[in-house]
C-alpha cells in the first residue's frame, strides 16, 4: 500500500523532482565516467609506467571519498528542500491518522524509487559520455589510440552504486529523523512563515556594499601583487579578505540594488518591476550566507577547468621531442667504498649482467663537483638581490663539470662534430634561465673562469643549452672542461646516454625501459647496492605528462561537481521560494495581472538570482586566473573549452528552475 502511495506521489510530483532527479542522474554520470578512466585504452596504453598507474589509483579514490561527501551534502539538502514543499502534505497525512513511522516509510519508498531511476539513468548516460572522455583523455596524454573501442568499466559501476547506495542510506535515516522531530500544527502552518531579512537600513547597506568593495579590491590588488602561490605566507590573508568581501557584499547587495533601481522611476514602477525587486530584496538577503558558498564554488569551478584544459598546452609544451638522448642513468658515487661497482656505472652494469646488445649507439661519462657555486662565478654581474633570491631558492649549487673526451664522446652518439678546447678554454652548457641576464653579460664581457688558481676562457659566446642526460627537465650549469685539466675535483657521478638507432626503435626503448623499472623496483639491490637513476625520454615524458595529467583530471572532476552543486543549490532555493510565495503570485491574479507577465517576472527572477553570482565568480576568476599566470604559463585558447561545460550546466539548471517555478505558480 505505502509503496503504491510512493509511486504516485512520484508520479504526481515529477516535476517538482526535476531539478533533485537531473542532480542525481549528473552526480552518477560524472562518478562514473572519471572512475572508468583506468578502463580507457589511452590509460591502459600509458600505464605500463607503474609509478603512473599507482598515482592516478589513489588520486581518484581520494577525488572520490571528497565527491561522495559534497553530493551526500548536496542530496541531503535536496531532499530536505522536497520535504519542506510537502510539509502541508504531510500534516494531512497525520491529520488522517497515519504514524509518523508509515510517513517515514513513504518518504523512504520514494527515495528509494528515485534513487534506482537516477542510478540507472546516470550509469547510462555515463557509459555514453565515458566513451568521449576517452578521446579526451587520448588528448591530454597524447596518446595515439589507432581504433575506437567501447568501453565499460564493471568497477566503476560498481563504486558508483556502492557510493550512492550509501548516500541514499544516509539520506533515509535522514528522512526518518526529520519527520520525527515534525509537529501537525508546525506542518500545517509552515506555508505561512515568512522570511527574516536581516538588512533593513539602506544607508547601513550603502556603507556594508562600499566596505565589501574595499575588501574585494584590497584582496585583489594583494593577488595580482604577490600571486596565488601557496608558498606565500600572506596567502591566508588575501582569501580571508576574499571571502569576506564576498560576504559583506551579497549581505548588502539586495538593499543596496532596491534603493539605486529606485531611483530610477521609469524601471522602477514598470510592469511588475516592484514585486519582482520586493521578492529578489527578500531571497538574497535572507540567502546571502548561500549566495556567497556558490559564488565562490563557481569561482572555484571556472579557475579549476580553465586551468585543466590550460595544462593540456603546458602538458605539450613539457613533452620533450628533439631531446639529445634517447635513454640516460647515473650512478651516486660513494666515495668511501673501494667496490668498483658502486663507483663506475660500468662496473656496476657487468655486476647485475646488463649488455649493450640494443640496436642503439653509447656513451659513458664521469661528472665532478667543482669548489665553486653560480652565484660565484657570476658574483660581479648578479644584483644583491638576485642573489639573495637564488640562494632562497636553494639554486646557488656547486657548479658540475665534464671533461672533453666523455661530451665528445656524446657528440658522437648524436651524430655532431666533436669539440675542439685548447689547455686555458672551456665551454660553459647551461639552461639556467634566472641567470639569462648576467650569464649573457658574463660571456659579452669576456671575463675569464679562474679555477683553482688558473684562468680559463670560455670559447662559446653563448651557452649550449644541452642537458647531459635526462633528468627531469630541472637547471643545469655544466662546464667543459679541457683533458689536460689536472686540477683536484670531486667525483660525484658516473653514466651513459643513449641514442636508438631509428630503425630499431622500439626494441630499444623496451630493453632500456625494462632496466630502469628494474632499478625503480630496487631489484639490484641484492646484487650491488648502489643508488643508480636511470630513465628513457619517453618514461621522463611519461612522468611529466602523468603528474599534469592527473592534475587536469582531478581539476575537472572537482570542477563539474562544484557546478553541478551550486546550481542546484540555486535552484532548489528558487523552487523553494516559489513554494512559500504562491500566496504573493495569487495576490497578483486578483489584481489583474497576466499569466504572460507573471512568467515574464519569474524569468527576471530566475535570470537576476542565476546571474549575480555567476557574475561576480568571473571577476574573482579574472583575477586569480591572472595572479596564477604569474607562476605558470596560460594559452587563452583554453578559455572556450573552460566555459564550454560551464554554461551548458548552469544553462540547463537555469531552464530548468525556470520552467519548474513557472510550473508551481501555475498549478496553484
Amino acid at each position: 500500500m505505502f509503496s503504491k502511495i510512493a509511486i504516485n506521489n512520484v508520479k504526481r510530483s515529477f516535476r517538482d523532482y526535476a531539478i533533485y532527479f537531473l542532480t542525481l542522474t549528473l552526480g552518477v554520470c560524472i562518478f562514473y565516467s572519471f572512475n572508468s578512466i583506468e578502463s580507457q585504452g589511452a590509460i591502459q596504453e600509458f600505464s605500463k609506467s607503474p609509478d603512473f598507474k599507482l598515482s592516478m589509483q589513489l588520486s581518484l579514490a581520494a577525488a572520490s571519498v571528497f565527491v561522495s561527501f559534497v553530493l551526500g551534502g548536496l542530496v541531503i539538502f535536496a531532499n530536505n528542500f522536497l520535504i519542506k514543499k510537502r510539509k502541508k502534505e504531510l500534516g494531512i497525512y497525520m491529520t488522517l491518522g497515519m504514524p509518523k513511522g508509515k510517513i517515514s516509510q513513504i518518504l523512504i519508498f520514494e527515495s528509494l524509487l528515485i534513487g534506482v531511476l537516477s542510478l540507472a539513468a546516470g550509469l547510462g548516460l555515463g557509459v555514453l559520455v565515458s566513451q568521449s572522455l576517452s578521446i579526451v583523455t587520448s588528448s591530454i596524454l597524447s596518446v595515439n589510440v589507432d581504433t575506437f573501442e567501447f568501453v565499460f568499466s564493471p568497477d566503476a559501476m560498481w563504486k558508483s552504486i556502492l557510493y550512492f547506495g550509501v548516500i541514499f542510506v544516509v539520506v533515509m535515516l535522514f528522512n526518518q529523523f526529520t519527520v520525527s522531530k515534525y509537529k501537525l500544527i508546525d506542518l500545517l502552518n509552515a506555508a505561512k512563515k515568512n522570511e527574516n531579512v536581516k538588512l533593513k537600513n539602506p544607508f547601513t547597506s550603502f556603507l556594508l556594499f562600499l566596505f565589501s568593495g574595499a575588501l574585494l579590491g584590497f584582496a585583489y590588488s594583494r593577488a595580482l601583487k604577490d600571486g596565488l602561490n601557496a608558498s606565500n605566507p600572506d596567502l591566508v590573508l588575501t582569501i580571508v579578505l576574499g571571502v569576506a568581501g564576498t560576504l559583506f557584499f551579497f549581505f548588502s547587495l539586495s538593499s543596496f540594488f532596491v534603493q539605486l533601481v529606485q531611483r530610477n522611476k521609469r524601471v522602477y514602477f514598470k510592469g511588475i518591476n516592484i514585486f519582482v525587486l520586493r521578492q529578489l530584496n527578500n531571497k538574497i538577503n535572507t540567502n546571502f550566507f548561500s549566495m556567497t558558498v556558490m559564488c565562490l564554488l563557481l569561482f572555484l569551478t571556472i579557475t579549476l577547468i580553465f586551468t585543466s584544459f590550460d595544462l593540456k598546452g603546458t602538458i605539450d609544451e613539457t613533452t620533450v621531442t628533439d631531446a639529445p638522448f634517447d635513454a640516460s642513468a647515473f650512478l651516486f658515487v660513494d666515495e668511501e667504498s673501494e667496490n668498483p661497482a658502486e663507483i663506475e656505472i660500468e662496473a656496476y652494469l657487468n655486476e647485475i649482467d646488463f649488455a649493450f646488445d640494443a640496436p642503439a649507439e653509447h656513451a659513458f661519462y664521469s661528472e665532478y663537483e667543482l669548489d665553486m657555486t653560480t652565484v660565484e662565478l657570476l658574483a660581479a654581474h648578479l644584483s644583491g638581490q638576485e642573489k639573495l633570491g637564488m640562494q632562497a631558492d636553494y639554486m646557488d649549487n656547486a657548479i658540475t663539470a665534464v671533461k672533453a673526451a666523455d661530451y665528445n664522446e656524446m657528440q658522437r652518439i648524436k651524430g655532431q662534430d666533436p669539440v675542439q678546447l685548447g689547455e686555458d678554454e672551456v665551454l660553459i652548457v647551461s639552461n639556467f634561465h634566472e641567470t639569462n641576464d648576467a650569464l649573457t653579460s658574463f660571456l659579452d664581457g669576456g671575463d675569464k673562469v679562474m679555477l683553482q688558481g688558473r684562468e680559463y676562457a670560455v670559447k662559446n659566446s653563448a651557452p649550449i643549452e644541452e642537458n647531459l642526460k635526462i633528468n627531469g627537465y630541472s637547471n643545469f650549469f655544466h662546464l667543459i672542461l679541457p683533458d689536460s685539466f689536472d686540477g683536484e675535483l670531486r667525483l660525484i657521478h658516473t653514466g651513459f646516454n643513449v641514442v636508438y638507432d631509428e630503425a630499431a626503435r622500439e626494441e630499444a626503448e623496451e630493453t632500456f625501459s625494462d632496466l630502469f623499472y628494474a632499478m625503480d623496483r630496487d631489484e639490484f639491490r641484492g646484487i650491488s647496492p648502489a643508488l643508480v637513476i636511470g630513465a628513457t625520454l619517453d618514461q621522463e615524458n611519461n612522468r611529466a605528462v602523468g603528474a599534469m595529467a592527473i592534475i587536469v583530471f582531478l581539476g575537472l572532476f572537482m570542477g563539474l561537481i562544484f557546478i553541478i552543486s551550486s546550481a542546484t543549490v540555486m535552484a532548489l532555493q528558487q523552487l523553494s521560494d516559489a513554494s512559500d510565495s504562491l500566496e504573493r503570485y495569487r495576490s497578483l491574479r486578483k489584481i489583474g495581472v497576466t499569466e504572460k507577465m507573471i512568467n515574464g517576472a519569474i524569468l527576471k527572477q530566475c535570470l537576476i538570482y542565476f546571474l549575480v553570482p555567476l557574475s561576480l565568480a568571473i571577476v574573482h576568476s579574472i583575477v586569480g586566473i591572472s595572479s596564477i599566470e604569474q607562476i605558470m604559463q596560460f594559452h587563452y585558447e583554453s578559455i572556450l573549452f573552460s566555459i564550454l561545460p560551464l554554461v551548458l550546466i548552469y544553462s540547463g539548471y537555469f531552464y530548468a528552475t525556470y520552467a519548474g517555478v513557472k510550473n508551481i505558480v501555475k498549478s496553484n
